[in-house]
């Protein structure tokens, strides 16, 4: 019989079935000559912040410059240490060690994956300034317990959402229980752009305005600067996401269609299978066993 191969993302097919509204959006970008911090990229903003019922979402490079700048202005740096979750991708941590801080690392839960919430507590120290929670796979972290300690210990708390666009806690939303959320659109996402790009969310107007600031050079307006860094969300991207936004709760809705024949198949199989905690709605951004 011939080979034949399910290719992991399915990125290309997802372009050929909204290449005429994409190729329309590049074009219109290409068009207006506004390419870096322009009106696509303020629009995807204002709908992103709509999507995720947050008061700002502020666009940048990457997944991990959206978390490096998140705990640059926090004020978090040489001395701190930051809790985090053991089971998670890199960047999580070089975020934390680019901004100068030290990560803490607690064990993940055995049954959710993600950080094990009666762990968080014996990490602390009298150096920690926050808890990075990662939403792994597509599930939310138990954030409201995570915000219970972090309140009583008065740390910040910043979530890592670059798995997890669209997810539901139970009676809560990502963003409502946290200083900023951190997310990720590299084409691989469940929201993804045509190459890296990322974003933060917050409740937080002064925090997303220091944010403005420091990933555009330290500058909201032209030729006054102060200390920051080149991070910034093209209009290109801003415009393809855009597209992809109006799309992503429908994905989602087909990934966990497709979790559910997992479950099903694999019932018998002595493996152990993602878990979902009641009220809770996972997005499978991966299935892993």
């Amino acid at each position: 019989m011939p080979e034949s191969t399910i290719s992991f993302y399915g990125h290309v097919k997802q372009y050929h079935n909204l290449k005429a509204e994409i190729d329309q959006a590049i074009l219109d970008v290409l068009e207006s000559g506004s390419y870096v911090l322009g009106p696509q990229l303020a629009k995807f903003e204002e709908e992103l912040a709509r999507y995720m019922n947050v008061r700002e979402t502020v666009g940048v490079n990457s997944g991990t410059d959206a978390l490096l700048l998140v705990f640059l202005a926090l004020g978090l740096g040489p001395g701190d240490e930051i809790i985090t979750t053991s089971n998670t991708f890199f960047a999580t941590a070089e975020a934390i060690w680019l901004a100068g801080a030290t990560p803490v690392f607690v064990d993940s839960d055995p049954k959710t994956r993600n950080i094990d919430v009666t762990k968080i507590e014996a990490a602390i120290t009298s150096k920690t300034r926050a808890i990075v929670p990662v939403h792994l796979y597509g599930l939310t972290a138990n954030m409201p317990e995570i915000a219970r300690i972090a309140k009583a210990h008065n740390l910040f708390v910043v979530e890592d959402c670059a798995q997890a666009i669209g997810a539901q806690g139970d009676q809560f939303a990502i963003g409502e229980l946290s200083d900023a959320v951190c997310l990720s659109f590299i084409i691989q996402k469940n929201l993804g752009c045509f190459g890296d790009g990322g974003a933060v969310a917050s409740n937080n107007k002064d925090l997303a305005t220091n944010i403005r600031k420091l990933r555009n050079h330290g500058s909201l307006k032209r030729s006054y600067h102060s200390i920051g860094y080149n991070s910034r969300l093209d209009d290109i991207h801003a415009a393809v996401l855009r597209v992809k936004l109006k799309h992503v709760d429908e994905w989602s809705e087909r990934r966990r269609q497709i979790a559910r024949l997992y479950d099903q198949g694999l019932a018998d199989v002595p493996m152990t299978l993602p878990f979902t905690p009641p009220g809770y709605e996972h997005v499978y951004h991966l299935y892993v066993i």
